[in-house]
């Protein structure tokens, strides 16, 4: 039985290794994965290597982008959307089968006080970041739509966290590796606003599933379970007391973000479970 080709591109990135280690393990995929240095997809010399892979039946996810953490910068705007630029251009000439694209759910404003967020919610991005996922998100759905032969999926997950997050990220992935460290975790305020974190293995499940499914569209990757950063702190110092937190003022207001999880879990398998922060917080620590 042939497998199917599955392109990764930021397949050494955060979620882009997870995914690759997990679709690595099925005998169902062919898993190909570029990243820097070996391709530059802001180079539009650079982007032609990846025309020999760019096939009728190939299942393309781009999650190649300049990190958040680098700075949200309109340079770091246009970094990323070359990339979508050039992706774009070779959609136009070398049509793939499927298109998923890692967005954001700061498409939605991060600064937007919202306890029910879902799919229909006007989108709202107050951050380069999330302007530049929208963006990216409308590109690439007028290029598979021209080309008529590549159906897209937009997933929009919150903050992801898990083991090996380099980004150092405020949350549980920062927090538990500052913990680990013996450096002091620092929450602004004193952490209640409320928000949804995704374990980023759950991720990597709901990014195979739609590989291979029909829904095409935008779609929320969350839980509909919502927690604050000082509940992290809260699970962190219950399996290691001797975390030291400290606080700082607000640069910004206070303001909830929750989700409402109805869409995914009508398409997702019924037996489907995302990881509880609690257990997703223990496997960082590795006690799990």
């Amino acid at each position: 039985m042939s497998k199917s080709k599955i392109v990764i591109l930021g397949h050494s990135g955060f979620i882009g290794s997870h995914l690759e280690q997990l679709l690595s393990k099925s005998s169902k995929w062919d898993v190909i994965g570029r990243s820097l240095p070996g391709v530059d997809i802001t180079n539009q010399d650079h982007v032609s290597q990846l025309i020999p892979f760019f096939l009728p039946d190939t299942t393309l996810v781009l999650a190649a982008a300049v990190k958040r953490q680098f700075g949200d910068t309109i340079e770091a705007l246009r970094q990323n959307m070359l990339i979508i630029e050039n992706i774009c251009r070779l959609l136009e000439t070398y049509p793939v089968r499927r298109v998923i694209f890692m967005s954001s759910a700061a498409v939605y404003g991060e600064e937007t006080e919202n306890t029910d967020i879902s799919e229909l919610t006007p989108v709202n991005p107050t951050s380069y970041y999330g302007i530049n996922k929208y963006t990216g998100e409308r590109l690439l759905r007028k290029a598979c739509a021209e080309n008529q032969q590549t159906s897209l999926v937009c997933l929009r997950p919150p903050l992801v966290y898990g083991p090996n997050d380099q980004g150092r990220t405020y949350g549980p992935s920062g927090f538990a590796t500052a913990a680990l460290d013996g450096v002091p975790i620092t929450l602004w305020g004193d952490g209640a606003e409320l928000r949804e974190f995704i374990y980023i293995e759950d991720l990597c499940r709901v990014i195979e599933f739609f590989a291979d499914n029909e829904f095409e569209g935008e779609l929320n990757v969350v839980s509909g379970i919502s927690y604050c950063f000082a509940d992290v702190v809260t699970i962190l110092k219950g399996k290691l007391p001797n975390i030291e937190v400290k606080t700082r003022s607000r640069s910004k207001q206070k303001a909830n973000n929750a989700f409402n999880a109805q869409k995914i879990k009508s398409l997702l398998p019924i037996n489907f479970r995302f990881t509880t922060l609690e257990d997703g917080v223990a496997r960082i620590l590795n006690l799990n």
